[in-house]
């Protein structure tokens, strides 16, 4: 195992927080400027991060402070006005939380946070368990958000339906994947190669790359389904957040009739 993974792995334990939290804020310091913005922690940058390198610069990369993606601050920027504000709380489900996102969310008053992941000692999990079979009773939550996590998931549908099922009548998920807008869903059970899943689906731990015809598997799960596109953001308000074109979301509703 490298030293790269041998670190990576002693920060996302719970126990070593203080060590993140202390990183994140001595790199959130090298870069305070006034060009770029993080909605996630409000830190005014000079720019952001490249995944490459802990201190190459880029344009739409890693907050240096939260360590936010561009997906995450995309996120993050539709989630917000949908919080509440008043004296109800709300139940949110995180699927494989986030820094930014599950430091944010569990600190809210009016926010019963849970973030779900394989590994029970990362950091934000309560609830340890595969997001194919959600180790909690159904129609518990108010809102799930799943970022990035369905193109992981061997048998997506399967996820669907539990999303569905831990929701609560008229809940609300956000659901995003990385996208190819003018092709049907890639996928291929029998590619089990690292390289190869790389070279077909985008990363090595990917299981396909979706097309826009997720918006069916979605609705197939019996949710009413909205699509947010990244193009009606503001191009300056894009520039400003360090945002991508490709950062799109589906709002998906489970009918106030479901069970």
């Amino acid at each position: 195992m490298s030293m790269k993974s041998i670190l990576r792995r002693i920060l996302r334990h719970s126990r070593f927080r203080w060590v993140r939290r202390l990183a994140l804020l001595c790199r959130g310091l090298l870069f305070v400027g006034s060009k770029y913005k993080c909605p996630c922690c409000n830190w005014s940058l000079r720019s952001f991060v490249d995944k490459s390198s802990v201190l190459k610069k880029t344009v739409d990369g890693y907050c240096p402070r939260c360590n936010s993606k561009a997906r995450h601050r995309r996120d993050w920027m539709y989630l917000e006005p949908r919080l509440p504000t008043g004296p109800e709380k709300l139940s949110i489900l995180d699927v494989a939380p986030w820094w930014s996102f599950g430091k944010n969310l569990s600190r809210m008053k009016n926010i019963r946070y849970f973030g779900l992941d394989l590994d029970p000692e990362a950091p934000f999990v309560n609830i340890a368990g595969n997001l194919t079979e959600i180790p909690v009773s159904s129609s518990v939550f108010d809102a799930v958000i799943c970022i990035h996590v369905l193109e992981h998931v061997d048998n997506d549908r399967q996820a669907m339906d539990e999303i569905f099922r831990v929701l609560k009548p008229g809940g609300w998920a956000i659901v995003t994947v990385p996208i190819l807008p003018d092709e049907p869903t890639r996928e291929d059970p029998s590619v089990t190669s690292p390289d190869e899943r790389e070279r077909m689906f985008g990363e090595k731990g990917h299981v396909r790359f979706y097309g826009m015809d997720i918006r069916n598997r979605l609705e197939a799960a019996g949710f009413c389904v909205a699509l947010e596109p990244a193009e009606r953001i503001n191009e300056k308000v894009m520039r400003r957040h360090g945002l991508r074109l490709d950062e799109n979301i589906f709002l998906c509703e489970k009918p106030q009739s479901a069970t």
